[in-house]
């Protein structure tokens, strides 16, 4: 009998981590120690490379009918309206447009409780519950399996685990226990009130801030949430201001940060004060546990990066325990360390600073990439646009029974795609897939042969010359593995046991 896997905390990375192994029908456990689901609005933005994330995971319609894009910034200046920009102008981004390679081009808006409550809906129609009220307390990895001591108000349970996702926060239980290092600093003088107001005396279409004319640092935020009732209320605590906050001290705040205006804030469903705090753990991978999350990193809260990072960390892991457990070699895991742990470090040092490798960090996260990485293989001596370690991106297809599908819809349904331009990268994928593989875990399609009305399209997505025989396998988190145009069958026996479990019979 195979032991589950643990997956501990259930925000947004531990929701995906568990919803990705369920979905690959692995046995799979979820505790949180809370008492009952996290409520708030907390992290607000899904970010496009998300988007598409959910959309693999087949939660996007749900978030997308349970948000909204960012409404436009309004800045007030001695209580009368100073000027007003798009979200995008003041990225200095421009307005988003989405194209056939980018279907969710802009940053969505949804509280993230809604979010957790669509990844738990979707986990509960796979047949896993959250355990809740259930805190880890010990943990015991020999080697083979992992031992967890799990605390509850009836009294203990030792669970025999697999492997342990510890996906459970900044403040982690199971990081400390391990003893990983939180390298960073916390800034106990930078101090935020968030929270969750109603108010009928501002309009919804827009996000307004204010700040004192005497002191730009005593400023406050207000933002519509869609699907809700509630603005968002984020304002800095200054030094001799009160932690201790209620519905009392946010009228105070704005009261004296807002020139005048009145407005009355009737109610405060959720409260909560941070400190800014910016740390990496050391190690990703401790044997048979692995961080993801904010349990990894806490990353600088401009540019609304946590949430999403941690959503791709848990992505990029699941599919490689999911693959292990199925008897591919271990050593796929070490890859999880070493892809997304550098993205992390980045965001460090801010949206703008460059990382060794000269890349900047992309606000939208679809630049994110593992280009250079074990499981990144590019033997093109001149490669186009689009590297090995890319996100692949999506295209339009026009296929010969008449359907007219999107690409990515085309390859969630598998595990593996061979994207083959010419009859030979086609063919010898399909017959090297099949000695790897099973049937219905991969898909080879050739492009110019099966979609030839957009062939051109998406071959200039993807950077391939009209006449030239290129292949993109697709790995399952929606990133090319191995990008190649020449020696296909070798290429692919060559790369595909990282992954695999070995030749089929």
């Amino acid at each position: 009998m195979s032991l589950p896997v643990l997956v501990v905390g259930a925000g947004p990375a531990g929701l995906v981590a568990a919803l990705q192994l369920a979905r690959r029908r692995c046995d799979v456990r979820i505790a949180d120690r809370s008492a009952w689901p996290a409520s708030g609005s907390r992290a607000k933005g899904i970010q496009p490379r998300t988007l598409e994330v959910f959309e693999e995971l087949g939660v996007v319609e749900e978030i997308l009918a349970s948000g909204g894009p960012f409404p436009r910034w309004r800045t007030y200046r001695e209580g009368r309206l100073a000027w007003e920009k798009s979200i995008y102008d003041l990225l200095g981004t421009g307005q988003p447009v989405a194209d056939p390679a980018i279907p969710y081009p802009e940053t969505w808006m949804i509280p993230q409780w809604r979010t957790e409550e669509v990844l738990r809906d979707a986990l509960r129609r796979h047949g896993v519950e959250v355990e809740y009220d259930a805190a880890i307390v010990a943990l015991d990895d020999d080697g083979s399996g992992v031992t967890a001591t799990i605390r509850r108000p009836r009294g203990d349970e030792r669970l025999r685990a697999s492997y342990v996702v510890a996906a459970d926060g900044a403040a982690s239980t199971v990081r400390k226990l391990l003893g990983v290092t939180f390298d960073g600093v916390t800034r106990d003088d930078e101090r935020y009130v968030n929270a969750d107001v109603r108010t009928t005396m501002l309009d919804r279409s827009y996000w307004h801030n204010w700040s004192r004319r005497d002191n730009p640092a005593a400023r406050v935020s207000v933002c519509p949430l869609p699907g809700t009732d509630v603005f968002q209320f984020v304002a800095p605590l200054l030094p001799g201001d009160d932690s201790t906050v209620g519905l009392a001290t946010i009228q105070r705040l704005f009261d004296e940060r807002s020139d005048g205006v009145t407005v009355t804030f009737d109610e405060a469903p959720w409260i909560a004060v941070s400190r800014a705090n910016e740390r990496l753990a050391s190690r990703f991978r401790i044997g048979r546990v692995f961080l993801a999350g904010d349990a990894a990193h806490a990353v600088p809260a401009a540019g609304g990066q946590g949430l999403n990072t941690a959503v791709q960390d848990s992505h990029n892991l699941g599919w490689k325990l999911a693959a292990v457990l199925r008897g591919a070699p271990d050593d796929l895991l070490d890859s999880y360390e070493e892809e997304r742990r550098p993205l992390a470090a980045r965001l460090m040092n801010g949206l703008d600073a460059a990382d060794d490798r000269g890349e900047v960090a992309d606000i939208f996260q679809l630049r994110n990439n593992y280009r250079g990485r074990r499981l990144s293989v590019e033997t093109r001596p001149a490669p186009g646009s689009v590297h090995a370690g890319d996100r692949a991106p999506d295209a339009p297809l026009s296929l010969r029974d008449g359907s007219a599908p999107r690409l990515f819809p085309v390859m969630r349904d598998v595990e593996l795609t061979a994207l083959a331009f010419g009859a030979r990268a086609a063919d010898e994928s399909d017959a090297v897939l099949r000695r790897h593989a099973p049937a219905d875990s991969f898909r080879v399609l050739d492009v110019r042969k099966e979609s030839p009305s957009t062939a051109d399209t998406i071959a200039a997505i993807y950077g391939v010359a009209p006449d030239e025989e290129t292949l993109f396998l697709v790995r399952p988190d929606g990133h090319i593995g191995l990008a190649t145009d020449d020696r296909f069958a070798e290429r692919l026996d060559t790369y595909l046991p990282h992954l695999t479990p070995g030749t089929t019979a």
